[in-house]
């Protein structure tokens, strides 16, 4: 997705450990943090144009913070403390996705 400053939300395999972020261009942003991450990484959540509230969401979810991952990751309950209209945004097909743990069946690296 192009355009303004959205907000993303990703969430990474085996961990379940989400990310939320803000870029232009979140596919691109997405392959970014693949290259430094150890597992899969989707993303679950975009919200055009919201991404002035990146700082605001990490100061709610700090409860959450890993400190074992490099960057802003939280835990994958953080997941719940999302604001509502943010979480909302999640498509049926990713929220079906996202309540099966599908990052627990994420294999580890050969």
């Amino acid at each position: 997705m192009k355009g303004g400053d959205h907000l993303y939300v990703m969430q990474m395999g085996k961990t379940g450990a989400i990310k939320v972020g803000r870029s232009s261009n979140v596919e691109r942003r997405r392959a970014e943090v693949q290259t430094g991450a150890p597992y899969e990484v989707r993303v679950i959540i975009v919200a055009p144009d919201q991404g002035h509230r990146e700082m605001q969401i990490h100061r709610s979810l700090r409860q959450f913070q890993l400190r074992i991952q490099k960057g802003e990751w939280f835990s994958e309950m953080a997941l719940g403390s999302l604001p509502t209209d943010i979480y909302e945004r999640m498509d049926e097909a990713m929220l079906d996705m996202v309540n099966t743990d599908w990052w627990r069946n994420v294999r580890d690296p050969a």
